[in-house]
């Protein structure tokens, strides 16, 4: 296993509310891996996406480090998705200069050929190989939930005004729903967890041409930060690569 991160203000924000971390053991090929994209007034975006973080590494780091099977991880997951979710909303009311704020969160566990995947909100994972990209998660967010009614086309929700509405999220209720996928993983696949403001600014298929066609996966973060930024670079930008 190898991965890469980085994040990024962007062109227009004046502050970066977007956090990541990594956690693993290459050789093992164990780890645990998140992106937070937090919303809120001034800096309370920055505040919630980075107690999220903490929060999420704090409940899970062990498990992953004892080389626990991510299948046998799905309670401990949700449950570090609840708690993360409490210290957010707890914090949103404790202080009123973040009052309302919250974050989306896409986590992923990997160990032994596996990666369980948790995500609230529109933060993404992929996995790439041989027969394309594919997007493992489910975005929350309204212009998914027209879609899924039939009343956008997927090129009209990409340009639709509300495209950045999201209907779930860390910390904006007392409880929330974490969405879980169980992804099989073998040699030669890529793992991508990402902020939305990479999606909006690159097209999927340029995503998949620079990390698994161009065969630089080691810098392929730092292309399509480039060419996000070069596009407008309207929003924070954070993406993880994990290579198998």
């Amino acid at each position: 296993m190898k991965a890469w991160g980085l994040t990024d203000i962007g062109n227009v924000r004046e502050v970066n509310q977007d956090t990541f971390r990594m956690e693993y053991d290459a050789g093992a090929g164990r780890g645990l891996f998140l992106v937070c994209d937090g919303m809120g007034g001034a800096k309370a975006g920055e505040v919630a996406s980075g107690l999220a973080a903490d929060a999420f590494v704090n409940s899970m780091s062990n498990s992953w480090k004892e080389g626990r099977r991510p299948d046998t991880l799905k309670d401990l997951l949700l449950e570090a998705f609840s708690q993360v979710n409490e210290v957010v909303y707890d914090a949103s009311r404790a202080n009123e200069d973040y009052a309302g704020m919250g974050t989306t969160m896409v986590a992923a566990v990997c160990g032994e050929g596996q990666a369980l995947i948790g995500n609230v909100g529109d933060s993404r994972a992929y996995l790439l190989d041989d027969s394309g990209m594919r997007q493992i998660t489910e975005d929350h967010s309204l212009v998914t939930e027209l879609m899924k009614r039939g009343d956008l086309t997927s090129y009209q929700a990409s340009r639709h005004p509300s495209r950045n509405v999201i209907t779930r999220a860390m910390g904006a209720d007392a409880t929330v729903k974490c969405d879980t996928f169980l992804e099989p993983l073998k040699p030669g696949q890529f793992l991508l967890l990402c902020s939305d403001g990479l999606i909006r600014e690159v097209t999927e298929p340029e995503i998949y041409y620079e990390i698994y066609q161009a065969e630089h996966p080691e810098t392929a973060c730092a292309r399509l930060l480039d060419m996000a930024k070069s596009r407008g670079g309207r929003d924070n930008i954070t993406m993880i690569l994990i290579a198998y």
